[in-house]
């Protein structure tokens, strides 16, 4: 498997979050989508640029999830970390279904038994195995509650082409077989290889796609938030080193301004100072 690309993996610590009281509308937004009994798309994919946020939005997520009993799976991928082996990807989604889900490890215990060499064969076999077939075949959950199943930064992963087939293989499965208590989310950057498979299995499943502009008056307002809240810690942590009214109100519009809505750029100004 992929270690530590779990929500609360120690290698992710202390993991990307939203900070209180942004991303307010987009989190209700995952919030609402996830617990709607009737909802037509069991895919929802998480778009946007670099640093603007998507897997800060996914951990909030996650750990909602999680603290719910509702968190299946969660794979935060990582190029720069190392965990980008796109052949673990379902490898990983298995472990982590079997150790919150009971009767799924009971399943996959035993196909593991009969046939070890599953976890070294193609993607598409894998998929059969740890997801067709016990979700399908097995009814596994059936008529219980919606597991989330996230798989964050897609485009990070070290083969492009496998990219593009994970997202095949999770839209088909999802148009065959709507009864399956899973629901996915999956967030990238807008890669166009990407962004073309999206579209071309659009014509086969509806799926719902949010869009995480970094510009938008929101993220500006969200990102201003952050920073005046970074700063009123930083004076009570430092109230020995720094002044009262630091810094100068110019100075922190100053910042907000060059930021421009970008949660990377805000994140790395306050780290430094």
């Amino acid at each position: 498997m992929i270690p530590g690309a779990a929500h609360d993996s120690s290698a992710r610590d202390p993991p990307p979050l939203c900070h209180p009281g942004t991303r307010i509308k987009i989190n209700e937004r995952t919030i609402d989508w996830f617990y709607d009994e009737i909802k037509q798309e069991l895919i929802l994919w998480i778009s946007g640029p670099a640093g603007v946020g998507k897997s800060a939005i996914l951990q909030t997520f996650a750990a909602k999830l999680a603290s719910a009993g509702c968190l299946g799976a969660s794979v935060f991928i990582s190029r720069p970390n190392g965990r980008d082996n796109s052949h673990a990807v379902f490898i990983t989604i298995a472990y982590q279904l079997a150790v919150h889900i009971e009767s799924y490890c009971a399943v996959v215990s035993e196909l593991l038994a009969f046939d070890p060499e599953i976890v070294k064969k193609s993607m598409e076999e894998q998929f059969k195995m740890f997801i067709v077939k016990p979700f399908v075949e097995n009814k596994i959950g059936a008529g219980g509650k919606t597991w989330g199943v996230l798989l964050d930064g897609l485009d990070e992963l070290d083969k492009r082409d496998q990219q593009g087939k994970i997202i095949q293989l999770i839209t088909a499965f999802a148009h065959d077989h709507p009864e399956v208590p899973l629901a996915w989310v999956i967030s990238s950057r807008p890669e166009p290889h990407i962004t073309n498979t999206f579209k071309q299995r659009r014509l086969s499943y509806k799926f719902k796609e949010e869009y995480v502009p970094i510009d938008s008056p929101e993220a500006c307002q969200d990102v201003e938030r952050f920073l005046r809240s970074s700063f009123n810690d930083i004076q009570v942590k430092f109230s020995h080193m720094v002044t009262k009214g630091w810094p100068e109100e110019t100075k922190i519009e100053k910042l907000a301004n060059a930021a421009s809505g970008l949660f990377a750029f805000a994140d790395v100004a306050i780290r430094f100072i």
